[in-house]
């Protein structure tokens, strides 16, 4: 027997999952994250999985992480002291950026700094033209002086980025010679290993970003590999990306930038396979954990990707899901502003000291304290009564920091402070589909994170959404979709041309060396088999500022046909579409995908249709008034069986509330589906 076992990390727990794709097994654990050394608690929770599945650790065929090292690194500027070499005269392209205002009525806005100041930006006199000829080589003396100058100042990683590399790489992989040979101890970066794509803002700006955390991600991985180790898990260790595929430990670190949405991609993953399974081809993933909410959207069976990402204002240009996500999780902190207003977060209380209902020391109030005072979460409720809730330090914080303000009652605050968090998340919610053109009464919405199916159907209700799925384990379902990943590489270069100027053999030349370089990328990995690949092709009008990717049938590309999916593409996106404008190719973008994640988990088996008797009732505080509420057990209940609301379940990692007049039956998967829901 061979297991495959996944760590997500969060900011309040790290969630685990063991797998066995032979018998479809599915084992689920839960520890308090470690944030002072995030390994301690990976470790931990994997000898306690292993220990709680009964089997051996060499039994363990591979571990796949999600981590949240790189995005907390830039977040909290913890990274190297990196410095930055460019072209001559574009020693100021990380500040000026796109030259336009992130609030454009905003006169005092101020742009998130670079990650490099200024002082510690070098230029260097080469120039490469936008045709990739060389148009003034390398000046070496002065390279020569500049190695110097990183010498002395200490520098411990330096990121590369000349003008049009990502046209002739040529300059920047000389200078990078230089550079790794004067410099060993140091981390050499290019920009052009980084991103094939046009812009060099986003370009140089993607390049600093994996120089400042590719020491701090190396070491972090050293650790995690050092003391996995030492708990003799000798096992092979794989890393999440933001583009739903895995990766070595090597070439995560190497890469770091790839894993900034490492955790929050596994969820999308979880919510595709759902999807999958019920034939739903439009989901809307919404993962509301203990400080964050991500939302993600899944649409004709395609996960959405980002086009112009970022991270902190700083832009991001590489291949990952495009998951919006605000602060507004289950440690998200509710106070009162100079107006006399309720807010709930962005701050969150966090793993340390946690809600004030936790009892380590906590002393605000927060989404968490709310629902237990509303009697939505029960004292012993978390982690099978693991972790005990104070309900009476709950009520005193919420009274004194929100209700005194108020000038209300306890509950009626509560309430508040979970209304007021709602109205974050739908607002999330309606950014990613409403403000892109799509209708969210067209999706299912798949709540899950330890807090998200409290709140799934009061999102559903006020979006317009019919059908919530919650899934087996909510509050490790991103780490049950790293299960569900495989290794995967994506290679997207930059070729602008007219498409009536493009032959048919160009065309597919570029396609097969951009297959080439994918499937080069996987061959590092000890796995088998035949990847997958899928190719697709950024167009635009010609004058058109921003491109829209195209998906490639297998075969031989056709031209034409490639045309009018565009024209179509554009036309339901906007509204219209220009047929007599010529249609200019921007980039090339082919996916490799090998298959590592096994047989899929079988359906339960199917139970005689009925409506179990709740085991214990409780009173739950629901639209201003207490109401006698039906208590479950998760793991009690069967496949086909029905219950109405009100209602909450509880299990291990999670709570789903059910509202009055709401239905929910458990299907083939185990999963709670609550259809039919009504707008308010």
């Amino acid at each position: 027997m061979s297991v495959r076992i996944a760590i997500d990390t969060g900011g309040t727990f790290t969630d685990l999952v063991l797998s066995d794709p032979d018998t479809g097994r599915l084992v689920f654990h839960k520890v308090p994250s470690t944030p002072a050394d995030p390994s301690r608690a990976l470790v931990e929770g994997v000898k306690g999985l292993v220990d709680r599945a009964g089997v051996g650790t060499a039994e363990i065929l591979f571990l796949i992480h999600g981590t949240t090292v790189a995005t907390n690194t830039i977040l909290q500027r913890k990274g190297a002291h990196t410095a930055f070499i460019t072209t001559e005269g574009f020693r100021d392209v990380l500040h000026i950026q796109r030259q336009d205002r992130p609030h454009l009525y905003n006169m005092r806005i101020r742009r998130t700094p670079a990650l490099v100041p200024r002082s510690l930006r070098y230029e260097l006199p080469e120039r490469t033209l936008h045709d990739g000829s060389e148009a003034a080589p390398i000046d070496q003396d002065r390279l020569g002086s500049l190695v110097a100058a990183l010498r002395e100042e200490g520098i411990e990683a330096v990121g590369v980025g000349f003008l049009h590399s990502h046209i002739d790489p040529g300059h920047e992989q000389s200078a990078g010679e230089v550079l790794r040979r004067a410099l060993p101890e140091t981390t050499v970066c290019l920009s052009s290993d980084m991103s094939r794509e046009e812009g060099e803002y986003e370009r140089f700006s993607t390049c600093v970003m994996n120089a400042y955390v590719q020491p701090i991600m190396t070491n972090y991985l050293k650790k995690v590999d050092d003391a996995l180790s030492k708990a003799s898990i000798e096992a092979p260790l794989y890393v999440m990306k933001s583009n739903g595929g895995v990766t070595s430990a090597r070439d995560a670190a190497d890469h770091c930038v790839h894993t900034i949405l490492s955790g929050p991609a596994g969820g999308v993953v979880a919510g595709e396979e759902i999807g999958r399974r019920l034939d739903r081809p439009n989901v809307i993933t919404a993962d509301m954990g203990g400080t964050s909410f991500d939302v993600a959207m899944i649409y004709e069976r395609n996960i959405a990707f980002a086009k112009n990402a970022e991270i902190d204002g700083l832009a991001l240009k590489a291949p990952m899901m495009d998951i919006h996500t605000i602060g507004a999780g289950g440690g998200s902190i509710a106070w009162i502003d100079s107006g006399g207003a309720l807010r709930v977060g962005p701050q969150s209380a966090g793993a340390e000291p946690g809600p004030a209902c936790y009892g380590a020391g906590g002393s605000e109030p927060t989404v968490t304290d709310a629902n237990l005072v509303l009697g939505r979460l029960s004292t012993d409720s978390l982690l099978g009564g693991a972790l005990s809730l104070d309900s009476e330090t709950a009520r005193r914080v919420i009274d004194e920091k929100i209700a005194a303000s108020l000038q209300c009652t306890v509950e009626e605050a509560a309430e508040g402070i979970i209304r007021v968090i709602n109205a974050s998340m739908t607002a999330a919610i309606r950014k990613l589909t409403v403000e892109r053109g799509y209708d969210p009464r067209l999706f299912t919405l798949v709540p899950f994170g330890g807090a998200g199916p409290l709140h799934g159907t009061a999102l559903a209700r006020e979006l317009g959404i019919r059908d919530v799925v919650v899934p087996l384990a909510p509050g490790v379902a991103s780490a049950e979709g790293l299960v569900f990943s495989n290794l995967r590489s994506d290679r997207i270069q930059t070729h602008v041309e007219l498409l009536d100027r493009l032959g048919a053999s160009e065309f597919e030349k570029m396609l097969e060396e951009l297959t080439v370089q994918a499937e080069g990328d996987l061959s590092t990995s000890s796995a088998t088999g035949h990847p997958v690949i899928s190719r697709r092709a950024g167009l635009r009008y010609a004058g058109q500022g921003y491109d829209i990717p195209i998906d490639l049938p297998e075969g031989a590309a056709d031209l034409a046909l490639l045309e009018s999916a565009f024209h179509l593409e554009h036309e339901r996106q906007y509204g219209f579409a220009r047929r007599d404008q010529r249609v200019q190719l921007v980039n090339l973008w082919v996916s490799a995908e090998l298959v590592i994640s096994g047989s899929r988990r079988d359906t339960a088996e199917r139970a005689v249709p009925d409506r179990p008797k709740p085991p214990t009732m409780r009173p739950v505080y629901l639209s201003g008034n207490w109401i006698e509420t039906a208590v479950f057990d998760r793991t009690a209940l069967r496949s086909g069986q029905q219950i109405d609301g009100p209602a909450i379940i509880e299990q291990l990692d999670s709570t789903t509330l059910i509202w009055p007049g709401e239905h929910a039956g458990i299907d083939a998967w185990d999963q709670i589906v609550i259809a039919g829901l009504e707008n308010p």
